[in-house]
């Protein structure tokens, strides 16, 4: 399996967040994890992600960018991008 570039942006104390980061450690994907609470600037990057919106996580799988994705989402963007 191709080994990913994968960035996630979103808070720790964020369920969906968690959730996201619960579901790729299970499956041992390699991530960068970007904390908005400790670099507010990445707040301005994902909202130009999200058209003007702070969603979190916004998560970029290679050169494609999910908006709060489903676990569901995550796997087929994934098995997309081989």
């Amino acid at each position: 399996m191709k080994q990913h570039n994968v960035t996630m942006y979103g808070s720790p104390t964020c369920g969906d967040t968690s959730r996201a980061r619960a579901y790729l450690d299970s499956r041992s994907i390699p991530y960068e994890f970007k904390d908005v609470a400790d670099d507010p600037s990445y707040n301005d990057y994902i909202a130009g992600l999200n058209g003007g919106k702070r969603v979190m996580p916004t998560i970029r799988i290679d050169n494609q960018t999910l908006i709060n994705p489903s676990d569901d989402e995550l796997e087929r963007a994934l098995a997309g991008s081989d």
